[in-house]
């Protein structure tokens, strides 16, 4: 009987790394069309946020694979970039997987909305340079090509800051209705 239970929540666990990363891939796709300007990350950050550390990153490994090499605007074929950008995404599920207990316990709009538009704004940064930064290593003259992303970068930064930031009205509310569904968060 307890391995029952224990492949029942191995099973679960798959069901919702699957949901979360269809949901990552899926509510993307209107974006596509606008650059730099998307809700995958935070679905990613989310991820960790209600499913923990483990099936946040694995959440990241799977979406952004996807969305990486089969993206509908065209797949990465630079390869290191796209390297870049998994490890980007990965660093989004294990933040809000590292940061639930601190969003989550004691819900509070204000504080969510600091620790969210710090966290959004801190990943995007790091995902943009990272990124830029292999771009410029490969394909060079090497700062032209950084300072050339810049633009782009900001785009990112500002509509992600928007996009975590706004999110924190609504994160408490679901939060509330599936907490009994999920692990229980330690007090």
């Amino acid at each position: 009987m307890a391995g029952e239970g224990s492949s029942r929540q191995r099973l679960t666990a798959i069901a919702r790394i699957g949901v979360f990363s269809a949901l990552a891939y899926g509510i993307n796709a209107p974006f596509l069309v606008i650059p730099n300007v998307e809700i995958f990350s935070l679905i990613l950050f989310l991820s960790g946020v209600f499913l923990g550390v483990t099936s946040g990153i694995a959440v990241s490994l799977i979406a952004g694979f996807i969305f990486v090499f089969f993206n509908p605007n065209g797949p990465q074929t630079i390869l290191p970039v796209g390297a870049a950008q998994l490890l980007g995404f990965v660093l989004y599920g294990l933040a809000g997987g590292l940061i639930r207990r601190i969003l989550l316990i004691k819900y509070s709009t204000k504080k969510a909305l600091g620790i969210l538009v710090a966290m959004g704004a801190a990943l995007t940064l790091w995902y943009d340079f990272s990124t830029n930064l292999v771009f410029a290593i490969l394909f060079g003259p090497f700062w032209p090509v950084l300072i050339g992303g810049i633009a782009f970068g900001i785009t990112h930064l500002i509509s992600n800051v928007l996009i975590f930031g706004l999110s924190s009205l609504i994160i408490g509310k679901i939060w509330k209705r599936i907490e009994f569904l999920m692990q229980p968060l330690a007090g």
